[in-house]
């Protein structure tokens, strides 16, 4: 939950496009995915689901990368 604020700061308020793609799995769905970096230095990246035949978006999940430090 640490990272919710930084996550919804991240996807309001970014200049960057994020990396999307066709779910694989499902073709109705397009996958994005943002990066984003905390105060703290701590990478962390944000999922979200777009579907395709109505344009609903759904939040899939925020993580973190420990490799980053």
């Amino acid at each position: 939950m640490k990272y919710f604020p930084c996550a919804l700061e991240l996807i309001r308020d970014s200049h960057i496009e994020p990396i999307s793609k066709e779910n694989p799995n499902k073709r109705t769905e397009i996958l994005h995915r943002f990066a984003g970096v905390t105060r703290g230095n701590d990478l962390f990246f944000v999922q979200i689901k777009e579907n395709k035949n109505n344009g609903q978006k759904y939040l899939i999940s925020i993580f973190p990368v420990d490799q980053w430090k």
